[in-house]
């Protein structure tokens, strides 16, 4: 069986363009990331704790390596809905709050009507409590990416 590369750690000009895009569109402050390293695969990047043992980690070849928070889609960055539940709290634009209803709108049909100040792109989705995850903006309208399991389970 042939040994899988372990994920590359990204450039300092990647780095930049990513935490750039983060602060842009979310107002996640960069410094937050100070503490991490940022891997990359074809389409995958990976947040892991900066540690000086990430040499033996190297030696398992792991399929991946920390929290998976941005895929590449076309020429986009889209954040998972782990990585914004967890950094969501930090951000500071582009979250939009969504009432029982509006949810359960998204439950059946993955799409909801919303005229919203917001420059078309990814958007933080929260109801009243919780940061749910990943939706997108685009003319007019958000469309879920959240799991369904997330959605049923805050309606039940």
């Amino acid at each position: 069986m042939k040994k899988k590369p372990f994920p590359e750690e990204i450039t300092p000009d990647e780095r930049r363009q990513i935490l750039f895009y983060l602060e842009e569109r979310f107002g996640i402050n960069p410094g937050i990331f100070d503490e991490y390293t940022i891997f990359k695969g074809a389409t995958h990047f990976w947040l892991f704790p900066k540690t000086e043992y990430i040499h033996l980690l190297k030696k398992l070849s792991p399929e991946s390596v920390g929290l998976l928070f941005l895929r590449k889609i076309k020429n986009y960055l889209k954040p998972t809905s782990t990585f914004l539940q967890r950094f969501g709290k930090l951000a500071k634009k582009n979250i939009v709050q969504l009432t029982e209803e509006q949810l359960k709108i998204l439950q059946e049909s993955k799409k909801i009507k919303m005229d919203l100040p917001l420059e078309p792109g990814y958007v933080i989705l929260r109801d009243e409590t919780w940061i749910l995850g990943c939706g997108l903006y685009l003319n007019g309208y958000i469309f879920s990416y959240l799991e369904t399991k997330v959605i049923k389970t805050l309606l039940d």
